[in-house]
């Protein structure tokens, strides 16, 4: 939980006629991070690699053509799962496939047209429907009423040429109806869009239509035109829901097969990628990996089950790889933590991906970001709906690991970490005296809470001065471990600040012996950094730019270190300042609430002022202290010791992500 997952790199060779067999179980293991082979060891370089991309362009072709026919039939899962059979695949499977899947996509294409064609009539007259009826039932002429996209006209047109009027109109999503009689003729109203006017101008001029002036009876045939666009609609409709049996007839008789050629062309992609990693000799194949080194066991014996024996598998530690110790060779990052950290993993790793050697600080930054959202925004009200909001968020996506999901859960954490400090300020939306506090009143202590904001900021600092401590011993990094911005020596000078000034303001003299060896001799020592490390190390002493430079920057850097503290110390004051700042919204909208009570109505404008102030303060400060906590995080705790450059562990398998360019 503390580091990255252990990990050891595997390097196989197999015999040509085992490598099926091989690649086979790889694929099925899922576990195995593949690199290039010559990007790990030098010799390699002159070794011929394995040409696929023929193939491998037609299967993702043929793959993209069957997630089409997928998606238009509604099947939504066809992927293998774990500890499946995986299905065998060869060139003339592949041709079969392509047979099989032009012949379905013909025989879809009309149907699939259709579809598609009466939706969005059915979408447009929907629309119609929607924006003239009401201005029917209130009984506005129709063509007085301010549609937006709709044009409407309303005339007369012999009663033999009405039906030429409905045949001709009917691709087009419109409507007409008749609503008296002059006659012989038929007086009409036809409502389309305006976007085919010219087509109904031209229809309506071959049946020769022509425009009178709207009656004012035409509001007693509302019933009509409403009745006449319902029963197109429901048509549309009846018609939409055949064509709908039609292909789920199509999907249930071809569902099996679209399934198996689905995952065979799944594992052939899959197959086809574990190749592209191969190196080659006259009789044999090379293939280099990392394994979690928890599941080392498993691997090696699958690999070697699958090889019948006849295969050389070397695992070997980090530490044993030389390119990894000097930083030429990256070993894959593997964060394992307990499904409760998942979203702040997320947050970690939009900062960055810890480099495999040094700690992984998700636990302390789920710790710390729910502590400092919980203090700038603890009220047990707004806490319940933040939790309410994320438990929707995270109800409504399929998949739990997608980032929507884990903004939900993230809400959760926070509302929690609301309603939690919400008890101990005794707020509830804002009312203070609703509950008793089980801690104390922000408005009431100030300075306490100052006080707490800035010894909160003190060990949250310590602690990434800790993490850098911890990081630069397991990296070797000497320089770093005493000399650093956050190593040992600013470790001391900084806890001696802290005394210093708190002996300051108790108005007491502070001690120079704190000043001077606390203080003054680690700011020697880190001015003297480069002729200390050159004794350390055994060389002589260089200045790179000359001495002079070096003092210039040498003072330079003493000063940045004081001043980046201070303000590092300081920007926790924040913490406090919105953790007041909650408290007066609520001031501001209970004032205003009273302000208006005792007007004509003023109860009901008092009520609208809770709610619409709650939701502006959910919404509004929910998002900066959302903001202000990762800023925390980000800047003054990881600032001080965050390696990146981590590469992230990707294994290659059927439970993977398979992505357009595999």
């Amino acid at each position: 939980m503390f580091l990255p997952e252990r990990m050891d790199q595997i390097n196989v060779l197999v015999f040509e006629s085992e490598l099926d067999a091989v690649a086979s179980a790889v694929v099925r293991l899922s576990i195995l991070h593949l690199v290039q082979l010559d990007d790990q060891e030098p010799w390699a370089e002159n070794l011929r690699g394995f040409d696929s991309a023929d193939v491998r362009g037609k299967i993702e072709i043929l793959r993209n053509r069957i997630a089409v026919i997928m998606r238009d039939l509604g099947i939504d899962d066809a992927s293998l799962r774990p500890g499946e059979t995986l299905p065998d695949i060869s060139m003339g499977d592949l041709d079969e496939i392509a047979k099989y899947v032009t012949a379905l996509e013909l025989k879809l294409q009309g149907p699939i047209g259709r579809r598609s064609e009466i939706k969005k009539k059915l979408d447009r007259m929907e629309a119609i429907a929607g924006e003239v009826a009401p201005f029917l039932e209130l009984g506005l002429p129709v063509e007085k009423a301010p549609y937006s996209f709709l044009a409407i006209h309303y005339g007369e047109v012999r009663s033999e040429n009405l039906e030429i009027v409905r045949e001709k109109i009917a691709p087009l999503a419109a409507v007409v109806f008749p609503v008296g009689k002059r006659g012989k003729n038929d007086l009409i109203v036809l409502i389309g869009l305006k976007s085919d006017r010219l087509k109904l101008k031209h229809i309506l001029s071959e049946a020769a239509f022509q425009e009178v002036e709207i009656s004012k009876d035409i509001k007693k045939e509302v019933p009509e035109v409403t009745g006449e666009l319902h029963k197109q609609i429901d048509e549309l409709k009846d018609d939409l829901a055949a064509i709908g049996s039609e292909l789920a007839a199509e999907r249930d008789g071809n569902l099996s097969k679209i399934t198996e050629y689905y995952r065979s062309l799944r594992v052939a992609a899959l197959l086809l990628k574990f190749k592209n990693y191969l190196k080659r000799t006259k009789k044999t194949y090379i293939f280099s990996g990392w394994i979690p080194a928890s599941a080392r066991k498993d691997v090696e014996r699958e690999i070697m089950t699958a090889a019948k024996g006849r295969a050389i598998v070397e695992v070997h530690t980090p530490e044993e790889i030389t390119g990894v110790q000097t930083g030429r060779v990256k070993v894959p990052v593997l964060l394992k933590h307990p499904a409760f950290f998942k979203p702040f993993e997320m947050l970690l790793s939009s900062y960055g991906l810890p480099d495999y050697k040094v700690l992984d600080p998700t636990l302390f930054m789920a710790l710390t970001f729910l502590f400092m959202f919980g203090l700038m925004f603890g009220d047990v009200g707004h806490g319940a709906v933040l939790v309410l909001i994320g438990l929707l968020l995270y109800r409504r996506t399929r998949d739990k690991t997608d980032t929507m999901a884990l903004f939900g859960r993230l809400g959760v954490y926070c509302g929690c970490s609301s309603i939690i400090f919400g008890l101990l300020f005794g707020s509830v939306f804002g009312l203070e005296n609703a509950i008793p506090h089980l801690w104390m009143k922000p408005m009431n202590n100030v300075m306490y809470l100052f006080k707490v904001a800035i010894y909160y900021g003190i060990g949250v600092i310590m602690l990434g001065i800790a993490f850098n401590v911890i990081n630069s011993i397991r990296t070797r990094n000497l320089r770093a471990l005493i000399f650093d911005h956050a190593g040992l020596l600013v470790a001391i000078m900084y806890w001696a600040g802290i005394v210093a000034v708190s002996v300051f303001l108790s108005n007491e003299p502070i001690p120079m012996k704190l000043l001077i060896f606390a203080i003054g001799v680690p700011m020697l020592l880190i001015f003297l950094r480069e002729p200390i490390m050159a004794i350390l190390t055994h060389r002589k002493v260089h200045f790179e730019s000359g001495l002079g430079m070096y003092v210039f920057e040498s003072i330079i850097e003493i000063a940045e270190i004081f001043t980046g503290y201070l303000a590092n110390t300081v920007s926790f004051i924040r913490v406090a300042a919105f953790s007041l700042a909650h408290v007066g919204l609520f001031i501001a909208v209970f004032s205003l609430a009273d302000m208006v009570r005792g007007a004509s109505g003023g109860a009901i404008y008092a009520v609208l002022i809770h709610v619409l102030g709650n939701v502006g303060i959910i919404a509004l400060e929910g998002l900066i202290v959302t903001i202000q906590a990762i800023r925390l995080e980000y800047y003054e705790f990881f600032g001080k010791f965050f390696v990146s450059g981590g590469v992230a562990y990707k294994p290659l398998g059927i439970n993977a992500q398979l992505s357009r360019e595999e």
